[in-house]
C-alpha cells in the first residue's frame, strides 16, 4: 500500500468535525445524483453559510433541483420552518433565474407533522438518505485536453471537479481500479 492510499484510508477513519460532517453528506448526496446523470453544483460547500438554504443546484436538460440537505441525529426532528427557507430560497431563484426548480429536502432525520403538511403544500419531495462514510468517493474525471485524472476528498479542486458518465468518468472506492483504467492522481507528475 502506497502512501496516497494509506492518507486515503486514514481519512476515512478519522473523526469528523460537525461541518465536516455536513460536507461529507452534501457530497455523498451529490454523488447519488451524478450517477444519475445530473450536472451538480455544490452550493453549499462553494458558499458556506451564505448559501442561502440551496446545498446542491441540479441540473438535467431543462429541469433544475435545489435541495436542501439536513445530515442530524435520529432523535432531532425537522421543522416547518427548514421547509419555509427552501420554500423561499427556491422562490429568490425564480425571481432571479425565471426557472422554475424543484425542491428537494434530504435528510437522516424525520420530519415533524406539520413539517410534512408544509412539504406537501409546497411541493417539496422530502427524501431520507442515511449518512454512508464508505460511497465512492473519488472522482475519475477526463479534463478538457483528455487527461485522465482522479480526484480525492482532501484535494484541492475535488469539489469543483464533475463526474459525467457519458464521458466515461465515474466515481470509485479503489484507487487500485483508478490507475487500472489509466487514471493518475492529479498530483502525480
Amino acid at each position: 500500500m502506497n502512501d496516497l492510499e494509506q492518507k486515503f484510508i486514514k481519512y476515512k477513519k478519522k473523526m469528523f468535525s460537525k461541518p465536516e460532517i455536513g460536507k461529507l453528506y452534501e457530497r455523498q448526496i451529490r454523488y447519488i445524483y451524478e450517477k444519475n446523470g445530473w450536472r451538480v453544483i455544490p452550493y453549499g460547500i462553494v458558499k458556506g453559510k451564505s448559501d442561502l438554504g440551496r446545498d446542491l443546484i441540479c441540473f438535467k436538460k431543462k429541469q433544475v433541483l435545489i435541495i436542501q440537505a439536513k445530515n442530524w441525529s435520529k432523535t432531532k426532528t425537522i421543522h416547518e420552518k427548514h421547509l419555509m427557507q427552501l420554500s423561499g430560497t427556491i422562490l429568490q431563484y425564480v425571481n432571479k433565474t425565471k426557472k422554475i426548480p424543484k425542491g428537494i429536502l434530504i435528510s437522516t432525520t424525520k420530519l415533524s407533522k406539520t413539517a410534512k403538511e408544509f412539504a406537501k403544500q409546497l411541493k417539496i419531495q422530502y427524501r431520507y438518505i442515511k449518512l454512508d462514510k464508505n460511497y465512492p468517493m473519488i472522482k475519475c474525471n477526463i479534463n478538457r485536453y483528455g487527461k485522465k485524472l482522479f480526484f480525492l476528498p482532501f484535494d484541492r479542486f475535488y469539489d469543483k471537479v464533475h463526474v459525467e458518465k457519458n464521458k466515461n468518468e465515474f466515481y470509485t472506492n479503489s484507487i487500485k481500479i483508478a490507475k487500472n483504467k489509466g487514471f493518475k492522481h492529479v498530483g502525480e507528475k
